[in-house]
């Protein structure tokens, strides 16, 4: 292969990559938001519940815990996508810099 040709495929290889990943993410992020906001819906439902201090400090506590849970899962799937996106460029220049023949 010439090359011309393989940094033609490298250009479109990593630009493959880059719109994947960031499709991805996207996705990703739109499920997290939703989450989020059905996280809130659901527990301003429950307000009504609250009938002292002790309930409330509860609740939020809950509250936090399931928050900081789903924020950990989101920053996880985000740094895997982001990893995904790191390795499968390595292998493209790995690709392109290949000096054995073919």
């Amino acid at each position: 292969m010439n090359i011309i040709q393989k940094q033609t495929d490298f250009g479109r290889t990593i630009f493959e990559i880059n719109q994947n990943a960031i499709q991805e993410s996207f996705r990703t992020q739109q499920e997290n938001w939703q989450a989020y906001f059905e996280l809130n819906s659901a527990f301003s439902q429950r307000l009504p519940e609250v009938t002292d201090m002790g309930t409330f400090v509860e609740l939020q506590r809950e509250y936090g815990s399931t928050l900081w849970e789903n924020t950990k899962a989101a920053t996880q799937s985000q740094t895997e996508i982001i990893k995904s996106a790191f390795t499968e460029a390595g292998e493209a220049v790995r690709k392109v810099f290949n000096t054995d023949s073919e």
